[in-house]
C-alpha cells in the first residue's frame, strides 16, 4: 500500500467483494465490448482500445449487471478522501488489446507520437475544447478508482501516473483559480500553465506502473497526471480490461476540492 498523501496513489489487497464485483461487470464488458454502437462510438488507436467512456451501467451505488453494490477497502478510501459518496458516476470500461497503441487513420502524428512517448498523459476534467484544443476545467471529479476485471499480465497496458504529480497540479491550479468564484474556473483557459507545469512534471516526477489482479483495486489522486502504457505483453493475452470511477466531487464546495489533500 502506498503513501497516498505522498505519492498520489495507493493499491489495495484481494477483496472477496471486489472480485465478485468485478465477475458481474466482466460480463458487461464482454457485451458492451461487441456491441457496434459503442464500438463505432469508443473503439480507437487502430482498433487497439476500446476507450468505453460512461457505458459501465452501474447505478448511483456502483450496483451493475444484478451486482452488490460497490464495497471493499478501496471504496472505503474513496468515500473518506471525498467525504462520504453519494453517486459513483457513470464509470468506464477500458478495454485494451495487443499492440497498443496503433495510430488512428485521423490521428495526428505529433498526437500519437505522444500517446508512445508519454502514455498519453493527461490530468483528468481538463478538457480540450476547441479546433485548438485549448484546455478549461470542467470536471470535478473527488478520486480515480480503478478495478481490474481480470488477471492480465503487468506489462499489457498498465496504468501510469507520476508520483507527487497531484501536489504540483494543486499548487498550480490554485495559482490559477486564486481570487476568483467557482462559478468561472471553467472559463479560464489553463493551456499555457498546464503545458508548463506537465514539462515540469515529466522532469522532476518519477513515471510508476501500477497493476492489479482480479480483487484488488488502486485509488489514484483526483490532481494526479496519469496515463497507459503501451501493450508489451505476449499477444497469447488477448486483452486487459479495467473499470474506472470517476465520481465527482460533493455538492458545490469546489473550494474544498481545490484545497483538500
Amino acid at each position: 500500500m502506498g503513501d497516498f498523501a505522498h505519492t498520489g496513489w495507493v493499491k489495495f489487497p484481494y477483496d472477496v467483494a471486489v472480485a465478485q464485483w468485478a465477475d458481474h461487470v466482466a460480463d458487461r464488458a464482454k457485451d458492451v465490448a461487441q456491441d457496434p454502437v459503442h464500438c463505432a462510438n469508443w473503439l480507437r488507436s487502430g482498433g487497439t482500445w476500446f476507450v468505453g467512456a460512461d457505458v459501465l451501467g452501474n447505478d448511483a451505488q456502483g450496483r451493475v449487471n444484478g451486482s452488490a453494490k460497490l464495497s471493499g477497502q478501496g471504496a472505503d478510501f474513496c468515500a473518506n478522501q471525498m467525504g462520504g459518496i453519494d453517486d459513483w458516476g457513470v464509470g468506464q470500461i477500458s478495454i485494451c488489446y495487443p499492440n497498443y497503441p496503433l495510430q488512428d487513420a485521423d490521428e495526428p502524428d505529433a498526437s500519437f507520437r505522444y500517446r508512445v512517448k508519454r502514455d498519453t498523459a493527461h490530468l483528468d476534467g481538463l478538457k480540450p475544447i476547441g479546433a485548438d484544443k485549448r484546455r478549461f476545467y470542467q470536471e470535478f471529479h473527488g478520486v480515480i478508482l480503478g478495478i481490474p476485471l481480470s488477471d492480465t499480465p503487468p506489462d499489457a497496458a498498465p496504468f501510469v501516473i507520476w508520483e507527487g504529480s497531484h501536489l504540483i497540479f494543486q499548487d498550480m491550479l490554485e495559482q490559477a483559480f486564486n481570487d476568483l468564484h467557482p462559478d468561472v474556473w471553467a472559463d479560464q483557459d489553463l493551456t499555457a500553465i498546464y503545458q508548463e507545469t506537465r514539462a515540469r512534471i515529466f522532469e522532476t516526477c518519477e513515471r510508476v506502473e501500477i497493476t492489479a489482479k482480479k480483487g484488488e483495486c488502486y485509488v489514484a489522486h483526483r490532481m494526479a497526471l496519469h496515463g497507459m502504457g503501451p501493450w508489451r505483453a505476449s499477444a497469447e493475452h488477448s486483452e486487459r480490461a479495467i473499470a474506472y470511477l470517476r465520481p465527482y466531487w460533493r455538492g458545490d464546495d469546489l473550494l474544498n476540492w481545490l484545497h483538500a489533500p
